[in-house]
């Protein structure tokens, strides 16, 4: 069932931690955000539409189990780490963290072609929204009904950011519509998100000059010499749905040679170690069943992938499986519920 619940957190954001104003694996790319927080007033939930809000001090001091790890989501800097939700932006410095083969050591921030511009173009929006500094107010919005469904298991909370003041627009919105990032939904989504990504992904398609023009169909390989630390502007051309270029970025690290499409999608049909498909409900499916959903529907993202590793379908036409975790108190109790 889709959630009725909203949380929202009030906080502000420095626009300097978007690559160029911040270099290197620190920065901050097309699809994610650090937000400032005050952990004791700025998080509220409303448990459905038309309840008052009411502040939470659930997310102080909590974590999750990342790869074996302890990680807060709220950092000693009081920020918290935002995954746009719904969307895919090429990457600027994606790491693999795989057991590498020996042939293979180097740099490991990779980045695509469009990963540095739509960095860039998220700094140059959000700049033009300040009249003086860097920082700008932003609030966070996210759909859920447990403290835990805001939060994947990396720890980054999964949402909408909003900015301006007068007539507040989605920075998720945005990217997509200006032909800077892609349609990328989870089954964790509402209808109306989606539709509204959908929408936007009309226009942002056609933009000439920008990443959801140029993406392509046919594996594009794999290029290991491009990396956050050779980022500039512009940085056109071809490229691979994001997603696929993170799964061909980590299988090209983990064997010898140049990764050719035939053995990309052997190691994708094969899966991860632990996880393995990556399954999706087909969007058709999902919107039409989204209150009652049938798990044994979801099909494996292998089976839209050609036998050369082309992509057999559209950024919107899946809607994949949210990886599930975990929210704990300091104490290392599991939160269930905000009351």
């Amino acid at each position: 069932m889709p959630p009725k619940g909203l949380l929202t957190v009030v906080g502000s954001l420095d626009v300097s931690q978007f690559w160029p104003a911040t270099t290197g694996g620190s920065s901050s790319d097309g699809d994610t955000v650090h937000l400032k927080v005050n952990p004791q007033s700025s998080f509220v939930f409303a448990t459905s539409p038309g309840k008052p809000p009411r502040t939470t001090t659930k997310y102080a001091g909590a974590y999750v189990v990342d790869v074996g790890k302890k990680k807060v989501v709220i950092t000693t800097k009081s920020e918290i780490k935002i995954r746009l939700q719904g969307i895919d932006a090429p990457e600027t410095h994606f790491p693999p963290i795989v057991k590498t083969d020996p042939t293979k050591k180097g740099p490991t921030d990779f980045r695509q072609p469009f990963g540095a511009s739509a960095a860039k173009a998220l700094h140059d929006h959000l700049m033009s929204l300040t009249s003086s500094g860097t920082v700008i107010p932003a609030t966070f919005v996210s759909h859920i009904d447990k403290p835990g469904d805001a939060v994947d298991s990396h720890g980054r909370f999964v949402g909408d950011i909003l900015v301006g003041t007068a007539a507040a627009k989605s920075v998720n919105t945005w990217m997509v519509e200006n032909g800077w990032a892609f349609p990328l939904f989870y089954d964790s989504m509402t209808a109306q998100e989606i539709q509204t990504l959908l929408n936007a992904w009309k226009a942002g398609k056609k933009v000439a000059g920008r990443a959801g023009k140029a993406l392509a169909k046919a594996l594009q390989p794999f290029d290991p010499t491009l990396t956050i630390k050779n980022a500039k502007v512009p940085d056109g051309g071809p490229l691979n749905f994001p997603k696929i270029f993170r799964r061909q970025a980590t299988f090209w690290k983990e064997v010898p040679g140049p990764l050719p499409g035939t053995q990309f999608v052997q190691m994708l049909k094969a899966g991860a170690p632990g996880k393995g498909q990556d399954l999706a409900y087909p969007l058709a499916y999902f919107l039409a069943n989204i209150n009652k959903l049938n798990p044994h529907k979801r099909v494996p993202l292998i089976s839209r992938i050609g036998s050369q590793g082309q992509t057999n379908f559209e950024p919107p036409d899946l809607v994949f499986k949210e990886d599930p975790s975990k929210l704990f108190s300091p104490g290392g109790s599991e939160i269930k519920s905000f009351s």
